[in-house]
């Protein structure tokens, strides 16, 4: 009897990943870890051969739900889903005002780009007081500390006690 072993990385920065961790670590504890395994891949690779039969397999109810939805989808589904459309685009069309961006594009389109109600907007105003201009002068002075405390107390209006 010949037994293989596979393994596979789950990346734990991603929170799909780490939720399937947690699923993992439950099925391990219920001892449902590798049927669980063996079944999602067959029935992923029955799926993409375009067969229903391992899903039926697995879960027996679901033909039931399969059926009645079949039934009752094709009873009338063209003519309900159509009915559905037109009433749609008559509330669409008897909006006054646009209810989102496509139906206000469209309108604006059809009759050119509209203006905007803001009435007139006054120029900005330009603060020319003198009273808070800086003059910067160069200093002769090579002392750095005296310098500092000089522009320190210029800065305040006041001359330096130096």
């Amino acid at each position: 009897m010949a037994r293989y072993k596979f393994e596979f990385w789950l990346d734990g920065n991603k929170d799909d990943e780490l939720l399937l961790m947690e699923d993992i670590d439950h099925l391990k504890r219920n001892r449902l870890f590798a049927k669980t395994i063996r079944d999602g891949i067959r029935l992923i690779m029955d799926l993409r051969r375009g067969s229903f039969d391992v899903l039926v397999e697995l879960f027996p109810d679901l033909r039931k739900y399969i059926r009645e939805g079949d039934e009752s989808s094709r009873a009338g589904d063209d003519d309900d889903l159509h009915a559905k459309i037109d009433r749609l685009e008559s509330m669409m069309l008897q909006q006054v005002e646009p209810g989102g961006m496509l139906m206000s594009a469209r309108k604006s389109a059809a009759g050119g780009p509209k203006k905007i109600g803001l009435g007139s907007l006054d120029a900005p105003r330009i603060d020319d007081d003198d009273e808070d201009t800086l003059v910067i002068k160069k200093d002769t002075s090579t002392h750095a500390s005296e310098n500092f405390l000089r522009a320190m107390f210029a800065l305040q209006g006041e001359e330096a006690p130096i």
